[in-house]
Formats: structure tokens, sequence, C-alpha cells
């Protein structure tokens, strides 16, 4: 069964409970393709160019030692 999620509200008077409800209640894959859709879009309005190494993981850590 799908959920609908709405709310009816001033944004001044809006607390986060709400976002974070909403956002709990998805699933990995279901963020992850949102948070995916707005990196695209903030590029295109960017004008910056999107490519294979675009949103490539940063790869920082040299070297890691078990204390």
């Amino acid at each position: 069964m799908k959920r609908i999620w709405e709310r009816i509200t001033p944004i001044s008077k809006a607390g986060r409970n709400f976002d974070i409800e909403f956002w709990q209640a998805q699933s990995a894959g279901s963020r992850f393709k949102a948070t995916f859709g707005m990196l695209k879009d903030f590029y295109k309005l960017k004008g910056k160019k999107i490519n294979a190494r675009t949103f490539r993981l940063q790869r920082s850590a040299e070297n890691l030692k078990q204390a």
C-alpha cells in the first residue's frame, strides 16, 4: 500500500519532524535516487558538465593501521 505524505502549514512554523519522518520511512535506494537526482540538477543549474568522473567517490585515505 502506497503511503501519501502531505503537510499544510506555513513554512515559517514548520518543524523538521515531518521531513525527518518522511525520509526515515524511505528505503536506502529511494534516498540514494533522490540525492543523485538533486546532484544532477545542481550540476545542470551551474552549467557544469556531468561525466563518468563527476560523482566518483573521493579516495583520500592512504594508510590505515589497527591500534
